[in-house]
């Protein structure tokens, strides 16, 4: 009998203990095969009229040595989709900083419930709106303010907190 008790307490804890473990895995976030989990950012953003403060994971990439057309220049790239009912439903940044001092290139495309936004600047086919970008280094990630107009004259302010920059990969071989 006291062999029978042993084994039904042991298959009694694996199986609370895998419960266990199962329950935490499925509240962790879904992270492709690979890609480190990135920390909070939280973006601070104003336009058409309307403040938004979000606060939850997105991409936010950096690298320090790439090019565009040919034109060393340094990259950041950050990415954020809702993850939620929010009223900032998406943003897309991508500001290339050429070392010549050529003109910035910036693409922007914020998604709010209550319309969209869109900046595009520095390229020599297509520009709409008007747009600078502070860049503010802290540790491994950083702060950046955009300011501008977007492609129908509205002002638009936006503050995005990456605390952590990860790599870009190269496109294009």
């Amino acid at each position: 009998m006291h062999g029978n008790v042993a084994v039904t307490v042991m298959a009694i804890t694996l199986t609370a203990t895998l419960s266990e473990n199962g329950a935490a895995q499925r509240r962790r976030p879904e992270v492709a095969p690979g890609q480190p989990e990135q920390p909070s950012m939280t973006i601070e953003a104003k336009a058409g009229g309307r403040s938004y403060r979000v606060s939850g994971s997105g991409e936010c990439k950096h690298a320090s040595e790439a090019s565009i057309r040919g034109v060393p220049a340094a990259l950041w790239m950050i990415r954020y989709a809702e993850n939620g009912d929010e009223a900032l439903k998406q943003l897309s940044l991508t500001l290339w900083r050429p070392k010549d001092g050529a003109k910035d290139q910036l693409s922007l495309l914020l998604e709010t419930k209550s319309g969209s936004h869109r900046i595009e600047t520095g390229s020599s086919e297509k520009n709409a709106g008007a747009g600078s970008v502070t860049i503010l280094p802290n540790g491994p990630g950083g702060r950046l303010k955009l300011s501008g107009k977007d492609a129908t004259g509205k002002p638009v302010q936006i503050t995005i907190n990456c605390p952590v920059f990860a790599g870009v990969e190269a496109e294009g071989g």
